[in-house]
């Protein structure tokens, strides 16, 4: 049986992959860019439409959403350099305190 919504998402580029990257949130692509950079073919899977994990803003009746208890956060300045160089000065940094309460 041919999977043909398979067949659409992941194109044949000719090339095959030595590696495998789960998910497209932060972590996912910056996994696959690093791969890439040293000369790896990554095969990213993502389960939905939409990439950015619980990083992302959805948008409903006009309203944003963000899907995650938090916005995209690292503590390591190598990931932070790595999306201020994709990114910009589309990149949007917002001053955020987020707290989770659990257990009281």
């Amino acid at each position: 049986m041919v999977d043909k919504a398979r067949d659409k998402a992941i194109p044949d580029t000719g090339q095959s992959s030595d590696c495998v990257v789960i998910g497209v949130g932060p972590a996912g692509l910056t996994a696959a860019l690093e791969f890439v950079r040293h000369g790896h073919v990554p095969l990213v899977l993502e389960k939905t439409p939409i990439v950015g994990g619980t990083a992302r803003t959805e948008s409903y009746q006009g309203f944003s959403f963000d899907m995650g208890g938090h916005r995209f956060f690292t503590k390591s300045d190598a990931v932070n350099r790595v999306w201020q160089d994709l990114l910009g000065a589309e990149l949007l940094l917002r001053p955020w305190l987020s707290r989770i309460f659990y257990r009281r």
